[in-house]
Formats: C-alpha cells, structure tokens, sequence
C-alpha cells in the first residue's frame, strides 16, 4: 500500500483535535507547522514534515557520522 505526501483530512483533524478548517489553521500556526492551503482551504501538510516534527523520522538521515573511535590502525 502506498502511503500519500500528504496526512488526510481525518489525520489533520486528529492532529488539530478539529475538523474545522480554520482553527486547524490556527493550531498549525500557533505550534510553527508549514502547511499551504487547498484550492478549497484545506491545510495540507507533508507526511514526512509531520513525521519529523513528531520525532517520527530523522530531518537529516544522511547526517549521522560512524564512529571510528574504536578502530585501530595496523
């Protein structure tokens, strides 16, 4: 199954706990989300933003460094 780019409306409004538009604007503005607006006004947030914001994914998995300082040299 494929996941979306975007959460669902129903997962927006279990984020904002609000299925009105306009106060889950005001929620993601009141919390610093980035989100743009629907044709019809519905605020639509990235699925991989909102698992990084959730702790959920790494913002940077590229940006971890091994550690060598158990390696010895021959």
């Amino acid at each position: 199954m494929r996941t979306s780019t975007f959460l669902s409306p129903d997962e927006i409004a279990d984020l904002t706990d609000t299925p009105v538009k306009a106060l889950q604007c005001r929620w993601l503005d009141q919390k610093g989300w980035i989100y743009t607006l629907s044709r019809m006004g519905n605020p639509k947030v990235l699925r991989s933003y909102a698992e990084q914001k959730l702790g959920m994914a790494s913002a940077h998995p590229g940006d971890s460094e091994p550690d060598f300082t158990d390696w010895t040299t021959a």
